[in-house]
């Protein structure tokens, strides 16, 4: 049985393309939660007590795809959750056709955003990426914290992610492309897909974003 609730969007996009944040900002403007499936299996390799966490470690540590059924499992419970009866913001998922059919039978999604960018600037991107073991994230181009190595906002120490050398990420865009093609055509037949320039300043791709929605809001109003 589908949910039927009147906000609910997907965000799709490569690594570090920005869908993200874009995601946060959805959330921070129309008060609906962002479901990030890559936090939540995170969450899952971080906690040793969890059964699945070895399996969850090896596969995100190799840039390969956690299966279907598990991650299906995990957002069907996520938007069952009282706090997405009037929508969400899916970030991470679905991811490959299985999960599309899956989604479909639990949900009536409204917009599919394609924030997109090229595989350099990804690359660029993640590699310079650092962050603290309580997950607040920094760029040492693009976001540099005040003092090298050292979280601003906690003052822990700063680490490079498992998956962020570069090595991983060309294998982790190597399967981005190889499982996204078919679902983005697949909502681009639907009529549901919009791309966004993710080579943008996050504020323009969250207007272009916005002035998207408002737009079509107005023409079914008419």
């Amino acid at each position: 049985m589908k949910n039927n609730k009147p906000f609910e969007i997907i965000l799709f996009g490569p690594p570090a393309s920005g869908k993200g944040t874009q995601a946060k900002l959805l959330h921070d403007t129309f008060n609906v939660p962002h479901i990030s499936t890559g936090d939540i299996l995170r969450a899952v390799k971080l906690d040793k007590d969890n059964p699945l966490s070895s399996e969850v470690a090896e596969l995100i540590d190799n840039g390969k795809l956690v299966p279907d059924e598990m991650v299906s499992k995990m957002v069907s419970q996520r938007i069952s959750q009282d706090d997405c009866k009037e929508g969400f913001i899916l970030d991470g998922y679905p991811r490959t056709m299985e999960q599309v059919k899956f989604l479909d039978s639990v949900s009536g999604i409204d917009y599919v955003f394609l924030v997109d960018a090229e595989d350099s600037l990804v690359i660029d991107r993640i590699s310079g990426r650092r962050m603290c073991k309580n997950g607040h994230t920094w760029h040492v181009k693009y976001s540099p914290t005040e003092k090298e190595g050292i979280c601003d906002t906690c003052k822990e120490e700063l680490y490079i992610r498992d998956d962020d050398n570069e090595e991983k990420i060309k294998e982790r865009l190597k399967t981005y492309h190889e499982n996204t093609d078919n679902i983005l055509d697949y909502y681009k037949k639907q009529g549901k897909l919009i791309e966004l320039n993710g080579d943008q300043l996050i504020q323009d791709v969250f207007q272009d974003l916005v002035k998207y929605m408002v737009d079509d809001l107005r023409s079914k109003i008419k």
